[in-house]
């Protein structure tokens, strides 16, 4: 509905605004509901599931998810490479970070988190067995996931490679064996899903499957670094739990997903307020994740809330979403955020500079326009630096 404006921040913070002063959802100017507390967000996401149109974000074609049990299949091969895989043992994080560099040796934001993560992920992609196909996945990154869903200034010229990337990929699928029993990577993960789909339709579902993979992860990374920097949680001292509550943090204040969107299939009520089908409705989470009737100085980063955060709190706190739609891999998302984090934090010091003081949102919720520039504190001794 915004798809011609470069951020949607000051829009997301007059929503933020009205749900403060509100008594329960509302609807926007433009018609759809906004949902922004914790008890009408579950009743959307979880207890009225039924009433809305099935939803996912990651494996879906077109605006139609895959059926149920192709979703369940897909989420299920998918947590099972990522286990396969020894990630960290594969990562090198000095590489990564000069490769996401730029001639200056600075780490331009809203593009080098990406790029790491995608190096970071790159044995549960295509990576080395398929090369073709690899190469094609760095172009949609680059000329999709960077420039339109993160930085938006190249709309139109994303939306006509996208579905080039799209009919390279399903070529080159076309021309690949069915995988074995055991998945290698996303690949093998959706050349294996049964049904009738077709090589397009596989393509486009490894691209969502990178987009919610690189993308969403990428952009938190940078969060996390930026935060961790600014309010001091860096250097050989800082402790992986430190890092784990900054991480929280960073995606309560920012969450990358800022919304999760639904179709009303029937009508029905939301906390009172009435539904009708085919209406929408947008649980804003970066809304929840700032209210003030459940977090204490809400607009304050203070990781230390989350040594004891309470009830309220952990059901308010939605930066993966919830019920059938949540993210499949969240639990490897966070993991890999952590580990990432502290290696940076711990032997890299740090120098930020933002061209713009307020976030960056599109389809991801982004720091501001800058840089990042890290240099290592000292050469870690590998053999006793296993993490």
């Amino acid at each position: 509905m915004f798809l011609d404006r470069q951020s949607l921040w000051h829009h997301l913070r007059r929503w933020e605004n009205l749900a403060a002063d509100a008594d329960g959802p509302f609807r926007l100017r433009f018609g759809t509901l906004f949902v922004a507390d914790a008890d009408a967000a579950r009743e959307v996401l979880v207890d009225s599931a039924d009433k809305y149109l099935p939803q996912s974000g990651f494996f879906r074609i077109g605006p139609t998810p895959l059926s149920r049990t192709l979703r369940a299949e897909a989420s299920r091969e998918l947590l099972t490479i990522l286990t396969r895989h020894d990630l960290r043992a594969s990562f090198d994080i000095d590489s990564a970070l000069r490769e996401a560099g730029d001639s200056r040796g600075r780490l331009r934001n809203q593009r080098w988190g990406v790029r790491v993560i995608r190096r970071y992920f790159a044995p549960v992609m295509a990576h080395r067995r398929h090369r073709e196909i690899n190469s094609l996945i760095d172009a949609y990154v680059t000329s999709s996931i960077i420039a339109d869903d993160i930085v938006g200034h190249a709309v139109r010229r994303s939306h006509r490679s996208v579905p080039v990337i799209r009919a390279g990929i399903a070529e080159q699928l076309e021309r690949l064996p069915a995988p074995g029993a055991d998945a290698q990577d996303l690949v093998d993960v959706v050349l294996g899903l049964h049904g009738e789909l077709s090589p397009a339709d596989r393509a486009q579902l490894l691209q969502r499957l990178v987009l919610s993979t690189v993308g969403f992860t990428g952009v938190t990374l940078e969060w996390v670094v930026l935060l961790g920097l600014r309010h001091g949680y860096n250097g050989p001292s800082v402790r992986p739990e430190q890092v784990r509550s900054l991480v929280k943090e960073a995606l309560r204040l920012y969450p990358t997903a800022w919304r999760l969107a639904r179709v009303a299939a029937a009508d029905h009520e939301i906390a009172g307020v009435p539904v009708h089908e085919g209406e929408h409705v947008l649980i804003g989470t970066h809304a929840l994740h700032r209210s003030a009737a459940v977090w204490d100085e809400p607009l304050d980063f203070r990781p230390t809330r989350w040594e004891k955060p309470t009830d309220d709190q952990r059901r308010s706190y939605l930066p993966f979403g919830k019920g059938e739609g949540m993210c499949p891999a969240n639990g490897f998302a966070a993991k890999a955020l952590e580990h990432l984090g502290h290696l940076v934090l711990r032997d890299y010091r740090g120098e930020v500079r933002l061209r713009r003081r307020k976030p960056h949102a599109r389809t991801l919720l982004a720091p501001p326009a800058g840089w990042t520039r890290l240099t290592r504190e000292s050469q870690p001794d590998r053999r006793n630096r296993q993490d």
